[in-house]
């Protein structure tokens, strides 16, 4: 049975008596809470041990050893997690740096090259107009011109008459590389300069953090549940004289959804951590996290999985039957470009809502790529359009959503390695199938959830007789040499148009011959050619 960590929030501040004490020492306790939220994190950035931080948070505020740690452990989470999200940031940020300077030196290479031909081109034109002389009078042969330009500096492009040119357009692109590498620069320096900074939350966050190891999952906030469940507070030293050793707070509006985890969690002695807080109308409100079970329905993968290839501008989704073989195939368009955060997570969920429906429908589980969100990020190319959707689509809010909602449903969702999956998929599916690039890719992701990860060459290609799976090898090992020669067509538009064995645009048999007919005659042109050649060594013999 799953398991997952959620939260459920209730309303604690509704207007009823019973619940003004406990009310009251929230208001009392939270100004506090920050207090010693900063002094924690204060000594756990400056290096102090955690027994002399709880000795000097106990002494200084007059708080029990559980209160003391539970700020420990809390602000040791945030500051972690601050930490990793500064790491990753400046991550992407290198990587950008990186693929911009691989694009200028490229650039720089190639304007180099052309300047190389424009003075190889004067000189031969010079060469012409003021050709030498031999001693007959006749003018000397100049040699032909070998270098070819890089740009072409006369026709504009799309044939404005007011358009730039190609070498000026490389000029205008490497001009801004470098302004755009100036700025990730300096964004570089002032982040190292400034250092990463921990949110605590608000002034009125006050974080009760459970344990197993503790009666109820928590000493110091315990859930007692009934008709009217109650949170039983245990109060600080210094303020037993106002209020005694226990405040108990009844949740009136206990919300019903999540109340059954809730109570299992409790009757499993699972850890319970509580934060309580203020919403946008400032009443208290309270946040309980537990590890909650979960029923799953779709859990046979034997009857096919449905594969979801996630991308800026849309995602593949493609359903397989029991052997593996395509049986349903789509995509959804995602338009998030300008969309505020709401709007981005309403479309996400209208996406995530027709997948899961899909699923549920058909009873198959859904199999997503095991990635490295911040790897998508590094993906930033020339292209303006795609990059700036590249950069705005939420890939992990999009897995959360889909997670979550999943796990409401009791959808199972498996996770696999997306190494190859999009050159597979257009290589062996995309044609076969009639498919786009992502749902060949959602296909392929959608076989390896099944188990089915070796995908064999299709033999049709020329270089399949030296690209073969080698035993003892991992079954990617003839992929990643492929993927070597397919990286040089340089687009998968370019790679249907390379000429093969069997066919040169398709697998026609009309193709088929005529390609084989090309070859045979170039075999025969080449053969003439080997006797042509020894027959003139052995007349000069």
């Amino acid at each position: 049975m799953p398991q997952a960590y959620q939260t459920y929030v209730t309303q604690i501040q509704n207007g009823y008596l019973r619940e003004q004490s406990a009310i009251d020492l929230l208001e009392k306790l939270s100004p506090v809470a920050a207090l010693m939220s900063r002094m924690a994190l204060e000594g756990l950035q400056s290096g102090m041990k955690e027994h002399k931080l709880n000795t000097q948070i106990q002494q200084t505020f007059g708080v029990n050893k559980r209160y003391a740690s539970g700020v420990i452990t809390f602000v040791a989470g945030e500051l972690k997690s601050a930490s990793e999200s500064y790491k990753r940031h400046l991550d992407v940020i290198g990587a950008k740096i990186k693929s911009i300077n691989e694009t200028i030196n490229h650039l720089n290479k190639r304007l180099n090259k052309h300047r190389e031909y424009v003075k190889a081109l004067e000189k031969y034109n010079l060469a012409i107009k003021y050709a030498e002389k031999t001693k007959t009078g006749k003018a000397k042969k100049v040699p032909t011109l070998k270098k070819k330009p890089e740009f072409d500096n006369a026709c504009p492009i799309n044939g404005k008459g007011d358009g730039k040119t190609y070498l000026q357009l490389a000029k205008f692109q490497l001009h801004q590389k470098k302004r755009q590498l100036k700025i990730y620069l300096d964004r570089t320096a002032a982040l190292i300069k400034q250092g990463f900074q921990v949110n605590l939350g608000n002034l009125g966050k006050i974080s009760f953090v459970g344990s197993t190891s503790e009666t109820s999952g928590n000493s110091i906030c315990q859930f007692e549940p009934g008709i009217i469940p109650v949170l039983k507070i245990r109060v600080p030293y210094f303020l037993e004289k106002s209020f005694g050793e226990h405040v108990q707070l009844p949740l009136y509006k206990f919300n019903d959804y999540g109340s059954d985890q809730i109570k299992t969690a409790w009757a499993l002695n699972r850890a319970l951590t509580y934060v309580f807080s203020k919403n946008k109308k400032g009443k208290w409100i309270v946040a309980i996290t537990g590890l909650v079970d979960f029923s799953c329905n779709s859990n046979d993968r034997s009857n096919g999985c449905i594969g979801l290839d996630v991308n800026p501008g849309s995602i593949g989704w493609c359903a397989t039957n029991q052997h593996g073989n395509p049986i349903a195939c789509s995509k959804v368009n995602l338009d998030l470009h300008s969309c505020s955060t709401n709007q981005t997570e309403s479309r996400l969920s209208l996406a995530v809502t027709e997948i899961t429906q899909r699923a549920l429908v058909s009873n198959k589980p859904i199999v997503i790529e095991k990635l490295d969100f911040s790897e998508k990020k590094k993906q930033f190319g020339s292209h303006r359009k795609y990059n700036r959707m590249l950069s705005g689509f939420a890939y992990s809010k999009f897995f959360e959503l889909l997670k979550s909602r999943c796990l409401k449903l009791g959808i199972r969702v498996i996770e696999v390695s997306s190494r190859y999956s999009s050159q597979i998929g257009i290589v062996k599916y995309m044609r076969r199938y009639g498919m786009g690039s992502d749902t060949a890719a959602a296909l392929v992701i959608a076989r390896r959830g099944m188990g089915i990860y070796y995908e064999k060459m299709p033999a049709r290609y020329a270089f399949q007789s030296s690209i073969q799976a080698e035993p003892r090898k991992h079954v990617f090992a003839h992929w990643q040499k492929f993927n070597k020669h397919y990286k040089k067509t340089g687009s998968r538009n370019a790679w249907f148009d390379i000429p093969n064995l069997t066919g040169s645009t398709g697998d026609t048999l009309t193709n088929t011959v005529h390609t084989v007919k090309l070859a045979v005659k170039g075999m025969n042109k080449a053969s003439v050619q080997g006797r042509k050649f020894k027959s003139r060594q052995e007349v000069k013999v």
